[in-house]
This record gives structure tokens, C-alpha cells and sequence, in this order.
């Protein structure tokens, strides 16, 4: 195919670094260094994703297809857009969000969320890296007008080891529900990415987590 088959996307600085379109797509977008922002980095041949899907993946509608148009929408994407946006009002909402509107930020909680509430440390024959994952939903009417609990539910989370020396944690959001804050809340990613590279090289690692405290702890062996 030539070049006037290859479909270019663009991210905008509306762009909230939640990982989705990488993590769905990366074989076009990838996040920058400070992952602040994803951007493309590579065109897709026309026929291989749907449009539709790849710009509707970003929450807060951020891709868009810059050297051709969109193509027709597939039957039924707006009534499901609807049906999935579609709120759960509880009736004393507005009561309960004037009460605690102007609590402020927990820093500490805001830090989670981008994976910075975190801790290394060289214990000799291994290491152990600490991450203290989100555990409040974050303060917003809509969480109130949606019936959201205060507790955040769970994150998925992975560990990978690349080369030996380079370990990578991601963590994002499960919850559906959860999830549709991310687009509208500020410093709420859908989720992070930290990486990190150790002076040794380790030959296994192993992780826990307590749903409890929802701590995560890496244990990483030395070679």
C-alpha cells in the first residue's frame, strides 16, 4: 500500500495520559517521556482498525483522523455511547455533594493515581519496590449524581521484567463505572505506567497485594 493508504491520527494537549489508546493500539501510539501526553508515532493501513474505534477510545475525545475522512459510523455506536454514559441518579445526590464540595485535594491520594506513591530500596540479595495504589474514588459532583462508592475499587495491575534490568508496573482502572470519571475529574488518569532501571540484574520476581491496605510489593531477585 502506499502512502495515501495510511490513516494519521494526532492526540491533542486535551490529552490526560490515561494509557488507553497505548494500551489498545500500540502500534500507533505510544506515551512521551514525561508521560504527560500520548502521541502517534506511527500511521495505520487503511482496513486494519476501524476509526471510530480508535478515536472513541480516548475518554475526553482527544484522537481525531487528520488526512482523511471518517468513515460512515457503525450502526448502533450512538445508541451504546448513550446507554454507557447514561448516569444512575440517586435522588439526595446534590445534598450529599454541597456537603463536602469544597473538601480539598488529598495530595497524597492524587499521587497514587500517577503511580509517584512509591518506594525502592536495595536489600541485598533482592529488591523491593512498594506502591501505594489509589483508594479513594476522587471528589467530583459526578461521582455523587452517578451513585460512585468513596472506596476505589481495585486496579489491574502488571509487573513485567525486560532485559534483566528494566521493570515496568503498570495499573489502571477496572471499574466501568470509575472509569467514566477519569475523562471529566482532573489528575485522575485512567491509569499509570512506571519504569524503572536496576544497577543489577534480577533473574525473578514476585508480587503481592493486600486489597485491604491496597498496597502492592515487588520482590525482585537478584542474578
Amino acid at each position: 500500500m502506499g502512502e495515501a493508504a495510511l490513516e494519521e491520527y494526532f492526540v491533542s494537549e486535551d490529552c490526560i495520559a490515561c494509557d488507553a489508546c497505548c494500551d489498545d493500539f500500540p502500534d500507533i501510539f505510544v506515551m512521551n517521556a514525561e508521560h504527560t501526553r500520548a502521541k502517534a508515532v506511527e500511521k495505520a493501513p487503511v482496513g486494519k482498525h476501524n476509526p471510530w474505534d480508535i478515536v472513541t477510545v480516548c475518554p475526553v475525545d482527544a484522537i481525531s483522523l487528520v488526512n482523511m475522512p471518517m468513515p460512515e459510523k457503525p450502526e448502533g455506536m450512538e445508541d451504546k455511547k448513550e446507554e454507557d454514559e447514561a448516569p444512575v441518579i440517586l435522588g439526595d445526590w446534590r445534598k450529599r455533594w454541597e456537603a463536602v464540595k469544597d473538601q480539598p485535594e488529598d495530595q497524597w491520594e492524587r499521587m497514587k493515581r500517577y503511580g509517584m506513591a512509591s518506594s525502592f530500596a536495595d536489600e541485598g540479595n533482592h529488591y523491593t519496590l512498594i506502591f501505594d495504589m489509589p483508594s479513594q474514588v476522587p471528589n467530583h459532583m459526578l461521582k455523587y449524581k452517578w451513585g460512585l462508592p468513596d472506596k476505589m475499587p481495585d486496579y489491574d495491575y502488571s509487573v513485567e521484567v525486560v532485559d534483566g534490568k528494566r521493570v515496568r508496573v503498570r495499573a489502571k482502572v477496572a471499574d466501568e463505572k470509575v472509569k467514566k470519571l477519569s475523562g471529566w475529574v482532573n489528575s485522575f488518569p485512567m491509569g499509570f505506567l512506571k519504569e524503572m532501571v536496576l544497577d543489577q540484574a534480577v533473574k525473578g520476581h514476585k508480587e503481592s497485594y493486600d486489597p485491604e491496605t491496597k498496597v502492592l510489593e515487588v520482590k525482585l531477585e537478584k542474578s
